[in-house]
């Protein structure tokens, strides 16, 4: 974990710098680590084969997804493109050496006097992680706060984490079906609610004339600026906003990936209000994109209970795309004791003057794969 004077560094970092280091990356084709997966799992038999088929098709963003055997696909990588996966992404502590392996002299010692790389007792290391997504590099927290946090679930709303900036499997598919949905549409005024790194800000803005970011963590509205800055995103305003209090005016497109944590709200901590604010900041004739995950409590899904209940007290359509159905393996026992069976992913379709609820399923083969996983994870966890 950073302590807290690394944690400001975000607000110090020279854009000119990460720029650099970004162009010697994109030289070496940093893009491709994305394809392979990362982490090990026994129980990844039932998606192995797609893990190998990705490497030819390139159609899906694996590095948060597990594996049989994730150190054989590092095969498919060069020597250098590894040591850049080592010390770029997974913050990894190397040798001057080692970084010079892959910069120039003068620009690690650069990126040193700006704090961008720490040197400590003869080893440097970087003090956040560049994370490859499409032809994009998001600048986001250092590698191991994500370990802690999933080695550690008791930590999740500890005071260490509230300053904390997330990115992870679920901002990357969040942002995969973002693009499907809006191929070849164009908005007028877009905006995010929590932008987090700004990850879904820099997608969503390539098909709006005007997009703001808005975060009501400081942090995030830097990295958002950070990560603006570097992939070139010249129409889109990050700015401080506890949800709509600094936000005017309405927009034909709204995101959001709200917060979801809590067990007992089984997902529903931020989506009320969101909910109720559309009236408001929602044109009526624009469209929300929102993520749902829903603890699944006795087989209630709660979310899809309360979208009922919504949509009779309001005039909305909702048609929910089901993403998947996933396990939480780190917060198991905190599921037991909830009675929790899932949880289901949805992408949200949200729009104004038609009371409606549809829902696509994904595929059956998607759903057996994940309630196969399920099943064995619960199965070997007994």
């Amino acid at each position: 974990m950073q302590n807290s004077e690394n944690k400001k560094l975000v607000f110090q970092y020279k854009v000119d710098l990460l720029k650099k280091i970004i162009d010697v990356l994109k030289t070496y084709n940093y893009k491709k680590i994305q394809y392979i997966p990362l982490e090990q799992s026994f129980l990844a038999v039932v998606k192995e084969h797609e893990n190998f088929l990705n490497l030819f098709f390139k159609k899906k963003h694996l590095l948060f997804y597990y594996s049989l055997f994730p150190a054989l696909y590092k095969l498919w990588l060069s020597k250098k493109l590894c040591l850049c996966l080592d010390i770029c992404f997974l913050n990894k502590k190397a040798t001057k050496n080692e970084f010079l392996k892959i910069f120039s002299e003068e620009l690690i010692n650069e990126a040193i006097a700006n704090n961008i790389i720490i040197e400590r007792d003869s080893l440097c290391q970087f003090s956040l992680s560049f994370l490859p997504y499409d032809d994009y590099i998001i600048l986001r927290e250092v590698n191991s706060d994500y370990d802690l946090f999933h080695s550690d679930p008791e930590k999740i709303g500890h005071p260490e984490f509230d300053n904390n900036v997330w990115v992870g499997a679920d901002s990357i598919m969040c942002t995969r079906h973002l693009k499907k949905l809006l191929n070849k549409k164009t908005f007028n005024r877009g905006i995010e609610i929590g932008s987090g790194t700004g990850i879904l800000s820099i997608a969503g803005s390539n098909f709006t004339k005007e997009f703001h970011a808005i975060d009501y963590n400081e942090r995030a509205v830097a990295y958002t600026k950070l990560n603006i800055d570097i992939n070139n995103n010249l129409n889109i305003k990050s700015y401080f906003s506890d949800m709509f209090k600094n936000v005017s005016g309405k927009f034909d497109l709204i995101l959001a990936v709200p917060w979801f944590v809590d067990l007992e709200k089984s997902g529903l901590e931020e989506v009320p209000f969101i909910l109720d604010n559309l009236d408001k900041y929602l044109d009526d004739e624009g469209v929300c994109l929102m993520t749902l995950n829903s603890y699944v409590k006795n087989g209630v899904d709660e979310n899809i209970e309360f979208i009922k209940t919504f949509i009779k007290k309001n005039n909305y359509s909702f048609e929910l795309h089901r993403m998947g159905y996933q396990i939480e393996r780190e917060r198991f026992k905190d599921w037991k004791k909830h009675n929790i069976d899932y949880v289901a992913s949805f992408f949200a379709v949200i729009k104004k003057n038609k009371s409606s609820l549809k829902i696509h399923d994904v595929s059956i083969f998607r759903k057996i794969r994940d309630f196969t996983f399920i099943f064995l994870f619960r199965t070997l966890n007994k």
